[in-house]
Formats: C-alpha cells, sequence, structure tokens
C-alpha cells in the first residue's frame, strides 16, 4: 500500500515537471521603451488588476520596459512608473507602443543605452553652490580665485547645473549627445557658443563662465544634451532664471544673515518651505561637507515651463529628502580659512 502511493505520488511529480516544460513561463525579460499614447491603469497584478495608488500612464510619456508577457504576441508590458509604489506596474499593450532597445544585447547593456537617449526626462534637479565652501573643498579651481566680498558669489547661491533625470538609470542619465563620456578636464569637452545676452546672464551665476574654467561646456555636454525642448541658449536661459528666482526668493537673504555662523538644518528647511512652499521640504538634498553646506539640489518636475514659478515646479515633483548634513552646518564666507 506504501508502495502504491509513492509510486503515485511519483507519478504526479513527474505530470508537473512535463506540463512545466511544455509550458514555460509567459513572461520574459526584456529592454526598451513603451511610449504611452493612452491615459491607462498601470496594474502591479496583471491577473487581479491591483493597482495600488491608481497609478496612470501619462500620454506621450516614454517608461523603460523591463518584462513583456508573450515575446511573439505581447498583450501586457512590465514597466517602470517614477513615483508610484511599487514602480514596477504592469500595462496593457494596447496603451502604447513598445521600441525595443537597437542592437540591445545583456540587459546591462541595453539599460546603458537607454541611460544615454536624449528626450527621455521624467524629473530634473536644479543643483546651485554655495560657493564659499565649495571653494574651501576645492580651492584649485579658478573662479575660487575671486574673493571679493561683493562679488555674486560672495552672496548667493550660483549654479552648477540644471539636470535631467530619468528615474530608472539613477544618477546616471547623461552623454545623450555627441560626447559619450566625461572628459579628463572640463575644456577638453567641445566648444559651446551663447550669444552675448546668455553668456552676461550665465557669467553672473556661473563663476567658471567669468574665468574660462569652462564648467558650462561639461553641463551642457552631460546634462544639457539629454533634454530635447531647448536650444543651447534656452537651456541656460531656463538654469539663469532658475537660480535667480532660488536667491530672490529669499534663500540668498538667509544665508547672508547667517554668514560665518552655524545654523540649525532644520531652520533652513522651515525657511525653504516658508518661501518656496512646503512640499519643498521633501523635494531638496542638501549636501554638506566639512560641516559647511556645499551644495542644494532641489528636484523639478518634467515640464519645466520657462517663466513658471519655481515654486510650482516643485511642488509636483518627485520626492528626496537624502542630505550629508548633520543637525547643523556652518555658513562660509568668500575667502580661504587658513586656520
Amino acid at each position: 500500500m506504501r508502495f502504491i502511493r509513492m509510486h503515485g505520488a511519483f507519478q504526479l511529480l513527474l505530470l508537473i515537471v512535463g506540463i512545466t516544460c511544455v509550458f514555460p513561463s509567459w513572461a520574459d525579460k526584456t529592454n526598451g521603451i513603451f511610449s504611452a499614447q493612452q491615459s491607462c491603469p498601470a496594474y502591479v497584478s496583471k491577473n487581479k488588476l491591483t493597482n495600488p495608488g491608481h497609478a496612470e500612464l501619462k500620454v506621450g510619456e516614454h517608461y523603460q520596459t523591463i518584462e513583456v508577457n508573450r515575446p511573439d504576441h505581447p498583450s501586457w508590458y512590465r514597466i517602470v512608473v517614477p513615483n508610484a509604489y511599487p514602480k514596477e506596474r504592469w500595462v496593457s499593450a494596447d496603451c502604447g507602443q513598445f521600441q525595443a532597445e537597437e542592437g540591445a544585447g545583456t540587459e546591462a547593456e541595453a539599460g546603458s543605452k537607454a541611460c544615454n537617449t536624449a528626450g527621455r526626462a521624467d524629473s530634473y534637479i536644479l543643483a546651485l553652490s554655495w560657493q564659499p565652501a565649495f571653494c574651501e573643498i576645492k580651492p584649485q579651481k579658478p573662479e575660487c580665485r575671486i574673493t571679493d566680498s561683493s562679488s555674486y558669489q560672495a552672496r548667493h547661491f550660483t549654479l552648477h547645473g540644471l539636470w535631467p533625470n530619468q528615474q530608472p538609470c539613477g544618477e546616471h542619465y547623461e552623454f545623450c549627445g555627441e560626447v559619450r563620456a566625461k572628459k579628463e578636464r572640463f575644456c577638453d569637452y567641445p566648444a559651446i557658443k551663447l550669444d552675448s545676452d546668455s553668456q552676461t546672464a550665465l557669467a553672473e551665476v556661473m563663476p567658471s563662465v567669468r574665468v574660462g574654467s569652462c564648467l558650462e561646456r561639461h553641463e551642457w555636454h552631460k546634462h544639457g544634451t539629454c533634454q530635447t525642448i531647448w536650444s543651447l541658449e534656452e537651456y541656460f536661459d531656463l538654469s539663469v532664471d532658475l537660480t535667480r528666482q532660488f536667491n530672490e526668493a529669499g534663500m540668498a537673504y538667509f544665508m547672508n544673515r547667517k554668514i560665518g555662523q552655524q545654523v540649525r538644518t532644520e531652520d533652513f528647511l522651515n525657511r525653504l518651505a516658508a518661501v518656496l512652499g512646503p512640499a519643498a521640504r521633501e523635494r531638496v538634498k542638501l549636501n554638506c561637507e566639512r560641516g559647511m553646506l556645499v551644495e542644494v539640489q532641489i528636484s523639478l518636475v518634467a515640464d519645466l515651463t520657462p517663466g513658471k514659478d519655481l515654486e510650482q515646479l516643485i511642488a509636483q515633483a518627485p520626492k528626496q529628502t537624502s542630505s550629508s548634513c548633520q543637525e547643523t552646518f556652518f555658513v562660509d564666507t568668500i575667502g580661504f580659512n587658513n586656520e
């Protein structure tokens, strides 16, 4: 009797294995972009149609694709939906169009190509430096020779860059133009030519332009080429405007009153929320080194309409709250600390 039961169990196991071999899993990994043509729900489970957070595709947006249910006749694609939780979602093939990465080899290779293809930004980062502290960290930079206490960089945040982001790429959505990798020196990048008005405006908020250390070349070739909306001048004009808005909202005034002092990080965040809206607290990353505030990175929406208030651009942006600052930070003064 015991033998009969064991024999029956063995036959059942063989049957299961046979079925598995005949009917393989219907989901295959894939690499490409799904372009939404309809506003469709994005499901965690395509069978149960569960959609926590009520995530939907946005018409005209492009989504990184990681899986397909049937490679030969796909009816569902699994994509990455920024700001959804979880981010991996199934969408009906009828909702848009899938395009595989050209020449895609391994999954890593395909992902790399997706991360240097222009026009796929799902958000932006405005990176602003507190130049006095930056120069304490990198005193060899030519722009750090400017130590005039009446200069713009002595009392305002300066422009580091405006960076298009594509969430599946993490921090590596970059070099989408003719230059495909970082140069050893900024002046090794191909020169860029701005009209006189744009050049003058940029030189005020980006000190490296005044001294010819070529940061603007690096920013354009690494980041600016990954957006397809604006020309060279328009990209930098927008960057200048956003920098000025941040300063003129009251953040430059706040820093001026605290030069040479320790500042509570919470006080800085409270000031930020007061002048740029409560959402700003959860959409800013503060970078500190040697106890000094060196850089502020502000998260912005993908739809950066020129002339729009910075507060509005922050309000619906993806959240980012990581910070390397402790409970307090020092507001450095221009010039070098020889202590």
